[in-house]
């Protein structure tokens, strides 16, 4: 009887997961970036957690990333027999990494992916963004995020192509700030740093008299051991 009861209720899980799944907005987080910056030479561990189904890592994802980072942000991968550099993506967005891989010496850890079970967190607040406009938009809030010169530079780079590929005369954008992006797309980071600024900006595509209430970016004052990631999801 019991052994009966044990398969209804796991039959009962998997229903409801499969619902919750199904309620999730299908789309890939593109380009969470993660950049490391130990005060000193460490070894660590991320790991992305099980809801969260991983499709291009770099380096490769082998129940976790284990890497060496340094004060500079350069990034060494310890488990390098994983990683095979001439069948990484060649495609925008990849261009770093057949080099990086070779020298085994990355800028930052790449993952791109889908969330199984959560809803993307929606705002009411975020932006209007004209065509004509993407750079310097996506250069101010890189700004007002607390990025460094170099995760701007990548930020501006990948974001604005991505939004031009849509070709659309108006982008929504908001962004989604730590708390949310760890409750959203959680990870483990060991050891933990002491400043930590997560980010993921969502666009979507907006009509010519579309009015929204801007949205407060927090900044994030990078302290110590820090750790900084990007990435977003752009809907069709």
């Amino acid at each position: 009887m019991l052994k009966e009861l044990k398969k209804v209720f796991f039959a009962l899980f998997l229903v409801s997961a499969i619902s919750t799944a199904a309620c999730a907005e299908s789309v890939v987080f593109q380009k969470p970036a993660i950049y490391l910056y130990p005060k000193e030479t460490t070894k660590i561990e991320v790991k992305l957690d099980k809801s969260i189904k991983y499709k291009n890592t770099i380096p490769n994802y082998k129940k976790g990333w284990l890497v060496e980072a340094d004060a500079t942000g350069s990034i060494r991968d310890l488990q390098p027999k994983y990683t095979h550099c001439s069948k990484l993506p060649k495609k925008f967005g990849f261009e770093y990494a057949k080099q990086a891989c070779e020298v085994n010496k990355y800028p930052y850890i790449y993952w791109d992916g889908k969330q199984l079970f959560k809803p993307i967190p929606k705002k009411n607040v975020g932006f209007i963004v004209k065509k004509s406009n993407i750079e310097t938009f996506l250069l101010d809030a890189a700004t007002k995020l607390q990025l460094n010169n170099t995760e701007k530079f990548d930020f501006v780079h990948y974001w604005a192509q991505k939004m031009k590929d849509k070709n659309w005369k108006y982008y929504r954008v908001y962004f989604l700030q730590n708390s949310e992006v760890d409750a959203y797309l959680p990870l483990t980071i060991n050891p933990n740093p002491e400043s930590v600024n997560r980010i993921e900006i969502i666009i979507r595509k907006a009509k010519k008299n579309e009015k929204i209430t801007p949205q407060n970016i927090i900044p994030v004052k990078r302290k110590g051991y820090t750790m900084v990631e990007w990435g977003g999801a752009i809907f069709k």
